[in-house]
């Protein structure tokens, strides 16, 4: 029994490291406390075989330059804080950085409404297929994808109705299937996050299924780029 006890523990030990939502500061943040504890004694394969994905709100950001930089297998980052502008220490995030080279799924709860230098560094992430920000412009989501050609989608999300969203010119040719306008607010933002990481239908997942469908032609009008009830999705 204690031999089957101890290979159980092993297959289901790394299961505890999936995922950390990081709400507060370490002395109110059980889940952080337990990263801490894991850096400190676990194999650096370990942290990077085992973390995946990491939801960090504005009060957990000093968790940033203390812990995060070892989770180098990051695959999903949601960051409800400065992202693109800078850290608490004032200095730009380099996304050349180790912890971001498995990452796939990346979200900031930033609003990108301009062209700017601070984002450059997303075509230096060599996995990235899936972006969403804080309301994002369309000119600015194009020259992104544009960037990154790799990605797959590019999300803006909304907490308003779509009929207050600017229409795109449904005679544009090149429009961009990739861009999706998404309405999701603060009160099911982490649930719908948490829901994908179970394998249920998250926003990502309505965001590839609505590209596929303005690929094939199924959206109304053609200039529509957020999703609605009647796609099914």
């Amino acid at each position: 029994m204690l031999l089957v006890a101890a290979r159980v523990h092993e297959w289901i030990d790394p299961l505890k490291y999936r995922t950390f939502i990081l709400t507060d500061p370490a002395s109110s943040c059980p889940r952080l406390r337990v990263l801490q504890r894991a850096i400190e004694s676990k194999p650096a394969q370990f942290i990077r075989d085992n973390i995946w994905h990491l939801f960090i709100e504005p009060d957990a950001s000093h968790a940033w330059n203390t812990f995060i930089p070892f989770c180098t297998g990051v695959r999903s980052l949601l960051f409800r804080s400065i992202f693109f502008g800078h850290t608490e220490e004032s200095m730009p995030i380099d996304l050349a950085l180790p912890m971001f080279s498995s990452l796939t799924h990346l979200d900031v709860w930033e609003e990108i409404i301009a062209i700017s230098p601070s984002w450059s560094g997303l075509a230096l992430l060599p996995a990235l297929t899936h972006l969403a920000f804080l309301r994002i412009s369309y000119d600015v989501g194009v020259t992104i994808l544009e960037m990154c050609c790799k990605l797959q989608v590019i999300i803006s999300m909304e907490d308003e109705h779509p009929s207050k969203w600017p229409m795109l010119s449904a005679t544009v040719d090149d429009w961009e299937p990739r861009f999706v306008g998404v309405v999701l607010t603060t009160d099911n933002y982490a649930s719908d996050w948490e829901t994908g990481l179970r394998g249920g239908s998250d926003f990502w997942a309505r965001a590839d299924a609505f590209v596929a469908m303005r690929r094939r032609g199924e959206v109304e009008p053609k200039s529509r780029y957020w999703i609605e009830d009647r796609d099914g999705i």
